[in-house]
């Protein structure tokens, strides 16, 4: 699962890009993707996060919402990451877990849906945009480019949610 932060406020007077905080839309827009996950039933494993303000906000309010008892690692290297790094850390992923959620930024996440999906051509992830990907693979580390097939697509225009 690959997930872009939800909706960002523009940096304040002296205020890092890392530490830009959601804004009331972009809170709201997580509530009504962690409703439809939860109606989905979704088990996330481990979820990676960004250490970005915004990133972690987003996943605060989905874990909230499911209910996920899932491990979090907030990772330095997934703010600004290039897809490369993003697909590192996906191949470093144990076995043992079966999903797992990336909660990050552009340009990544809209390159990296595009690489391992054979069946998506994204010219921008939208904030909280998610793209669900499934693959054959028998472990993380035979993910490959154009490997994975599109199971799930969400963006915050699709309103179907139960708010």
């Amino acid at each position: 699962m690959l997930l872009r932060h939800a909706k960002a406020g523009f940096d304040l007077s002296g205020q890092a890009d890392a530490e830009r905080v959601l804004t009331h839309a972009g809170k709201q827009d997580a509530i009504k993707l962690a409703y439809k996950l939860k109606g989905r039933n979704h088990k996330v494993d481990l979820f990676y996060c960004s250490a970005a303000t915004r990133t972690r906000q987003t996943l605060d309010v989905i874990t909230e919402i499911v209910s996920h008892s899932a491990n979090i690692e907030i990772l330095g290297s997934l703010y600004q990451a290039s897809e490369e790094t993003v697909l590192d850390v996906i191949k470093g992923t144990p076995n043992r877990l079966a999903t797992i959620m990336l909660v990050g930024h552009n340009p990544a996440m809209t390159q990296l849906s595009n690489l391992l999906a054979s069946d998506l051509r994204l010219d921008h992830l939208p904030c909280c945009g998610l793209v669900v990907i499934t693959f054959d693979a028998l472990n993380w580390e035979q993910l490959q480019a154009g490997s994975g097939e599109v199971a799930w697509f969400d963006i915050p225009k699709n309103d179907y949610s139960i708010l």
